[in-house]
């Protein structure tokens, strides 16, 4: 251990310490004031010699900031629509259009059934709400 005594960096009084070169402070306390002492000076801003009615510089628009946020914005579009899967891409008017097409037909195809012992093709009608077996040449099918 040590045989000389520190002063205490905050209250300023003599002591042994009880660890070698660790200890800056006396006590428990005399450290936590040191903290809260250091903390709050730490908060205080400075003040600035800015005249209140000083005008400030505003940044203008230049056609390469421009340039540069439209290859950025399609640089982002290219790669969203590149790494984005096609069944989370959202509908557009087409595919819309097309599913109500699919909708309007009265025979819609089961493709999970056999077809029947003549050959003909399972069907579901909209109309009636049953199976039918239809040859695929006839309705327009």
């Amino acid at each position: 251990m040590e045989n000389y005594l520190y002063t205490c960096a905050y209250c300023g009084k003599q002591y042994k310490p009880r660890r070698r070169r660790k200890q800056k402070y006396c006590s428990n306390s005399c450290r936590t004031n040191a903290f809260n002492a250091k903390k709050k000076n730490s908060l205080v801003k400075p003040e600035t010699n800015k005249p209140e009615n000083q005008l400030q510089k505003i940044d203008k628009m230049s056609w390469a900031g421009v340039g540069n946020a439209a290859a950025g914005t399609l640089a982002v579009n290219a790669l969203s629509s590149l790494l984005t899967r096609e069944e989370n891409k959202p509908v557009t008017k087409k595919d819309f259009k097309e599913i109500k097409e699919l909708l309007i037909k009265r025979f819609h195809p089961i493709s999970n059934m056999r077809p029947d012992a003549y050959g003909n093709q399972p069907y579901y009608d909209l109309e009636t709400k049953s199976v039918v077996y239809l040859k695929a040449g006839n309705y327009g099918i």
